[in-house]
């Protein structure tokens, strides 16, 4: 369990850096007197590449992972694969985008990142970005095609988001009940498909906020705010022995991804400094 730790606290601190309202959030549920424990990670990759789910997967098996599911977003393009372990409640899930069915221009650029990531033999799932920060006219290329793209050409192999699992929650044990406090505290939810996702008989219900802001140096188009990453929180329902639903929803799934659009963002950009 030591390594799963040491994981961890590096994704979190990476993640924690460029998302401060986690850390803020984190705050307000403590203050709350909650537990707080994490139900899964997410990271996002390309297919066909040195980083594709197959060969992250090592380091995942390693840290005593099993796999869980499969999953595939036909609208995005994405391929995905959960995993859970026997002694965490964090499960891990990792998507990589099928690029090679996106048009030939955002083929272009992702080649380009994928050449200059392979030259990183065996890249961690916290290696952050192995190539160089795109051009602003790439990023926004992306951007128009695949947010999922853009998104991981400026921030690479780092943990997309958390998850507070509610079901460890006292107070504020039903999902409704934490949406209602992180909107009345101010925070901007992603509002895809409805605020909550999902329904109890999916066995899985989830919420986020939008993702944070941070500014980038571009060298074609100076500073610029994009979107960095966002909480979600999910609450999960038993099956017929019992157990808690493990898997995801793909339906629900598919619009949390839109947490990391630009819509939405701009009431976020002061929230965090008034914290």
């Amino acid at each position: 369990m030591k390594a799963l730790n040491t994981f961890s606290h590096t994704l979190w601190q990476q993640y924690s850096a460029i998302c401060p309202q986690a850390l803020a959030i984190h705050r307000l549920f403590e203050s709350k007197g909650e537990v707080l424990v994490n139900d899964h990670i997410a990271f996002r990759t390309f297919s066909n590449s040195n980083i594709s789910i197959d060969c992250l997967e090592p380091e995942i098996f390693s840290l005593g992972y099993q796999p869980l599911d499969n999953y595939h977003f036909e609208q995005k393009q994405l391929d995905a694969r959960c995993y859970i372990h026997s002694q965490s409640d964090t499960k891990i899930f990792v998507s990589e985008l099928l690029w090679q069915n996106l048009s030939l221009r955002s083929q272009t650029i992702i080649k380009a990142i994928i050449q200059q990531a392979s030259t990183y033999p065996s890249p961690k799932l916290n290696a952050g970005r192995l190539w160089q920060l795109p051009s602003y006219e790439n990023y926004c290329a992306l951007l128009d095609e695949s947010e999922y793209a853009a998104w991981l050409s400026i921030w690479g192999l780092v943990a997309n988001h958390f998850t507070l699992f509610i079901n460890h929650f006292s107070k504020y044990s039903r999902l409704e009940q934490v949406v209602s406090l992180l909107e009345k505290e101010g925070y901007t939810l992603n509002t895809v498909g409805g605020v909550i996702k999902g329904c109890e008989n999916d066995l899985l219900i989830q919420a986020s906020t939008m993702a944070d802001k941070q500014t980038i140096e571009f060298s074609d188009a100076g500073n610029q705010d994009v979107s960095s990453c966002y909480y979600e929180f999910a609450q999960r329902f038993p099956l017929k022995d019992g157990s808690l639903f493990q898997g995801f929803v793909p339906s629900s799934a598919d619009k949390i991804f839109e947490s990391t659009s630009d819509s939405g963002l701009s009431e976020l950009s002061a929230l965090t400094e008034r914290r």
